[in-house]
């Protein structure tokens, strides 16, 4: 681990130690304006994804808004540099999801002080130390979804079509405060996509 990621998690390491009251007091103090950011991403790389994949996009189930999301999937995978996206008879890798609604409290909302990411350069490990949309060092923890609300959420894995074995796993969710659920799970398909082959822990994000 290079010296500025050593850094950033002794600064982790600094929050963490902090007794709850000055916690308390450093998430007074933040500007409450802006709501935590209504999704939450988390990925992890079993294995070293190779370089080039083919890969064919299949859901759990047929129903219409997983074949919307499949052919969301195929558009945005098509377009990233090193995957080509084939039928499953010549494909080698199989990228498969399951999406649906979930309560709130079916969600791994948490403290979030950051991301890390881990790729075949390394660890890159990042810290927020001030935020008023997400946990921070100074601005404190941010509020997560009211019990009873409703998330949609997608899984997703990427495995070997011969043998099974999971090399890369997605979770995304994102609340759902209205009649938007096809809008809504369309635009979490490309975090999805953005970080496959990748490890990232609780990264909150929005959509427009």
């Amino acid at each position: 681990m290079n010296a500025a990621a050593t850094a950033l998690v002794t600064g982790l390491a600094f929050w963490i130690s902090l007794p709850a009251g000055a916690i308390a007091q450093q998430s007074a103090a933040s500007d409450q304006g802006d709501a935590k950011a209504p999704g939450m991403l988390t990925t992890r790389a079993i294995k070293k994804a190779p370089e080039t994949l083919t890969l064919s996009v299949a859901p759990y189930d047929d129903s219409d808004l997983n074949l919307q999301l499949k052919k969301e999937f195929e558009t945005l995978l098509t377009a990233r540099d090193g995957i080509s996206v084939a039928p499953e008879s010549k494909a080698g890798f199989l990228l498969l999801f399951e999406a649906k609604v979930v309560p709130s409290e079916d969600a791994p909302y948490g403290p979030s002080l950051g991301s890390v990411n881990a790729g075949s350069s390394g660890v890159d490990v990042n810290v927020n130390v001030w935020s008023n949309t997400q946990d921070s060092v100074l601005g404190g923890r941010q509020p997560v979804p009211e019990v009873g609300s409703n998330l949609f959420h997608i899984n997703a894995i990427l495995r070997h079509k011969s043998g099974g074995e999971v090399i890369w796993q997605g979770d995304i969710y994102h609340v759902l405060s209205g009649p938007e659920t096809e809008h809504i799970a369309r635009a979490m398909v490309a975090p999805l996509v953005e970080k496959i082959g990748q490890t990232v822990a609780l990264e909150p994000f929005k959509i427009d």
